[in-house]
């Protein structure tokens, strides 16, 4: 499979996702469970870390760090370069501007992705999260 065709299926699937999670959202609100979604604040841009402790090595992939209501998370780099095409380590020195490139949403009930979007797109694509340690 060439590389163009692996990015038009990615294409297609996230198509396909983002179309069941719209009509998923269509079904809980006509059924009466609205989906609560959360604004999250990107409150900092981290840099990878390596930590070496006695028999234990601990290596932290670079991360965004975001509150969305009360839940701190954080979102590697590599989501926001793969999923959104915008490198955070571009505006560690600009945080503001990182903010108004991207913003994100929490649906209440998942505990596994935020929603973000870039301001030059209309679609927000789904970013898998860690609780913050």
């Amino acid at each position: 499979m060439s590389l163009n065709n692996n990015a038009e299926s990615r294409k297609r699937i996230r198509a396909i996702a983002i179309a069941g999670f719209a009509v998923a959202m269509s079904a809980l609100t006509s059924c009466g469970n609205r989906a609560e979604l959360e604004t999250c604040t990107i409150l900092e841009i981290e840099d990878a870390e390596f930590e070496v402790d006695v028999g234990d090595m601990d290596i932290e992939r670079g991360e965004v760090e975001m509150i969305c209501e009360e839940e701190v998370v954080d979102v590697t780099w590599g989501q926001f370069r793969e999923e959104l095409r915008i490198d955070p380590g571009n505006y560690k020195t600009n945080l503001e501007q990182f903010k108004r490139e991207v913003s994100c949403v929490k649906n209440a009930r998942d505990d596994k992705e935020v929603l973000c979007k870039t301001q030059s797109s209309s679609e927000f694509v789904p970013l898998r999260f860690s609780y913050d340690d």
